[in-house]
């Protein structure tokens, strides 16, 4: 009998896809384990979330659901809206994995397993864990809050910081396991989250390294979406130097680079017990960052710095893959196709899967299936109105309902959407924009969003008319300090 294999499910948190240093971008991130796991699996080069926001990724990835779908459109304190036996832990559970949780899972309540057998949680336990180091409120001790981008050095020693934390907890399950039974760990990194706090030691690893300038489309000045010029005034976007946003992108970088190191413990760990080729291990993040680009930080929109993610699958020995070790898959895909790739490969798929979930198995885009064929994906943020997204993986549609915005890229050509096509296409009358609308208001009819003589008309209800003085009082990012006894973010 085939023994089933492990698997390990490693995400980091806001970390773009195109900051590997594999990728080959504009960015010198070094990551090199996260390269070496590449050139031993398959890395998808059009992976997006189709709601770039922590809680409803995870609550994606936890059901194989998009976020329109499972109702879990905007960050809050919401349940994972699945029984706890249809989770993906739920689901390896019953099918004899021991599964572990070990860092950010993001759940409410914060100790809901959702299907999990065992959990070691960030912030709580991590926090808790400080209290006892004497550490005690030096999580985010250098006063800088979870959303805030101006640089800083991480307020306690390396082995203390969070990113060391995680690791060490998902070694600890590793030594402690039952070895007779195979394991499915979900190790999730609060980093490169902000704040942007590295150890000093990694950011120095970038002194003399070229930092790359923010890139700025011809769309993103006084004419910019509605959306994009209220985010730039409520975060102070716009009051932020040229040195600062190089600072922070240079910190930005360190963090990524520190978890990369510290991945090389944990693969370290699982060659060390002879449990590497027999473990599968999956590399993402829930979203992106967008860094500067196009005068934005964070996420929450559908640019391609924001909504595409990192996305790298290594297999096991006893379950090869269509396409072999270091191959490069450029059929779209979504986070919500995690669940069905795993639950395949653990050999636990269900038939009425296909008719529930939105996801898709990340074997079949490898087999060229006519399921995933032509597909096109959508997604939406609740967010001032709404922000909506349609593509194909090689264009990409972006509708405003706020203000009723439309903007249209040819990512495959543009991958940092410096021309908006939309007003050629517009004039035109281009049938593409036509057949995007047409998804569109399909998909979310019940948004609100009606198509009417070929062009799109949305619900203006939710509109809000702000001033810019209103507009920079309204910052929910600020004030967030130290946090203390396992408390909430």
């Amino acid at each position: 009998m085939t023994k089933k294999p492990n698997i390990l499910f490693i995400t980091t948190d806001q970390q773009r896809a195109d900051c590997l240093s594999i990728a080959r971008s504009e960015h010198p991130v070094m990551t090199p384990h996260l390269d070496q796991l590449a050139d031993e699996g398959v890395r998808f080069t059009r992976a997006y979330s189709d709601c770039p926001l922590c809680i409803p990724s995870r609550t994606t990835i936890m059901t194989g659901r998009t976020a329109y779908a499972h109702g879990v459109d905007t960050n809050g304190e919401f349940p994972i809206p699945e029984e706890k036996e249809n989770t993906l832990p739920g689901r390896l559970t019953s099918a004899g994995y021991q599964t572990h949780a070990a860092g950010k899972m993001h759940f409410y309540p914060p100790r809901n397993r959702n299907g999990f057998e065992r959990m070691r949680l960030l912030p709580e336990d991590y926090v808790n864990m400080l209290e006892g180091a004497g550490y005690g409120g030096m999580y985010r001790g250098h006063g800088l809050g979870g959303n805030e981008v101006h640089p800083t050095f991480s307020a306690v020693p390396t082995e203390y910081t969070s990113t060391h934390w995680t690791v060490s907890e998902s070694i600890d399950f590793l030594r402690q396991r039952d070895e007779g039974n195979p394991f499915f760990m979900w190790t999730s990194f609060e980093a490169p989250h902000p704040p942007f706090d590295p150890p000093e030691r990694f950011v120095r690893l970038y002194d003399g390294v070229d930092i790359p300038d923010p890139i700025a489309g011809d769309w993103t000045g006084a004419e910019a979406p509605e959306w994009v010029r209220h985010r730039r005034l409520s975060r102070k976007l716009d009051r932020l130097s040229e040195d600062v946003v190089r600072a922070a992108r240079k910190h930005y970088y360190a963090m990524i680079t520190h978890i990369d190191y510290e991945l090389g413990r944990l693969f370290g760990e699982l060659k060390g017990q002879g449990l590497w080729d027999n473990t599968i291990i999956i590399f993402t993040s829930d979203h992106g960052e967008m860094l500067g680009d196009h005068g934005l930080f964070h996420k929450s929109c559908f640019y391609e710095q924001s909504a595409r993610v990192p996305l790298i699958l290594k297999p096991a020995s006893s379950t090869p893959l269509p396409l072999g070790a270091g191959s490069v898959c450029d059929k779209p895909v979504l986070l919500a196709d995690l669940y069905p790739t795993l639950t395949e490969l653990a050999g636990c798929s269900k038939p009425g899967d296909r008719d529930e979930r939105e996801g898709r198995s990340l074997i079949a885009s490898m087999n060229g299936d006519e399921l995933v064929a032509d597909r096109v994906l959508a997604g939406y943020i609740q967010d001032e109105g709404g922000l909506y997204m349609v593509t194909d993986g090689k264009w990409k549609y972006v509708y405003y309902a706020q203000d009723q915005r439309e903007q249209l890229f040819h990512v495959e050509e543009d991958a940092g959407e410096l021309k908006d096509l939309w007003p050629a296409a517009a004039a035109a009358k281009d049938e593409r924009l036509v057949s995007y609308r047409r998804i569109l208001a399909d998909t979310f009819a019940s948004h609100g969003i009606t198509m009417e003589n070929g062009e799109l008309k949305a619900d203006q209800a939710a509109r809000k008319e702000w001033t810019e003085e209103r507009i920079r009082q309204n910052n929910p990012f600020a004030w967030r300090g130290p946090i203390r006894y396992g408390g909430h973010w």
